[in-house]
């Protein structure tokens, strides 16, 4: 039989003569106690008890859709700060900085990472890879930039049909736009 109510952290759940502690639980002077806010299982059969957290840390796996920040450009990648994975409201747990080499970046030819990613974009990624580092992918169409800023004058650039336009300096600038730019609203979007 399977035991469930609402528990802090802190909180007695069991006697450790009892219950083996499990996760979301520790054991301390021979008592076991919640290590989390969460619903308790008490499990009879296996003689464990364990917390499931209301509100889980994100943790990246691969295949997660990531928002990021590109923080810093080279040669062969772009390098970014890993925010957000997408649909999911709680900070990501963890590593952060992420890298998306140039072959992992469009479906077509990239010479100059630079023309398809600057740094502050805000781009949208496939994780590929978690350990023993973050690589990303942005080579279908719904990845790539999300908003981005003028270059020169640091104002939004707006989505026309021959790319990305800065209305204030009247220019043009190229980058790897996903298909839905300028229609995604993230607290990482808002901030620009």
């Amino acid at each position: 039989m399977s035991v469930k109510k609402k528990v802090l952290p802190g909180d007695e759940v069991a006697v450790a003569e009892e219950y083996l502690p499990a996760e979301g639980t520790y054991e301390e002077d021979g008592i076991v106690y919640s290590a989390l806010t969460g619903d308790l299982n008490v499990n009879d059969g296996e003689k464990t008890v364990s917390v499931k957290a209301e509100n889980p840390m994100a943790f990246l796996a691969i295949g997660d859709s990531v928002f990021c920040e590109v923080t810093d450009v080279r040669a062969a990648m772009a390098i970014c700060e890993v925010v957000m994975v997408e649909g999911r409201s709680r900070n990501i747990s963890g590593d952060t900085n992420g890298t998306i080499h140039v072959s992992k970046i469009s479906q077509d030819y990239v010479q100059d990472v630079g023309r398809e990613y600057r740094p502050s974009d805000i781009i949208r990624a496939r994780v590929v890879q978690v350990k023993p580092s973050i690589q990303l992918n942005t080579t279908s169409s719904h990845f790539g930039v999300v908003k981005s800023l003028c270059q020169v004058c640091r104002s939004q650039l707006r989505r026309t049909d021959k790319g990305l336009y800065c209305d204030l300096c009247e220019e043009y600038e190229s980058r790897k736009i996903a298909d839905d730019y300028g229609d995604v609203k993230t607290i990482l979007t808002e901030k620009l």
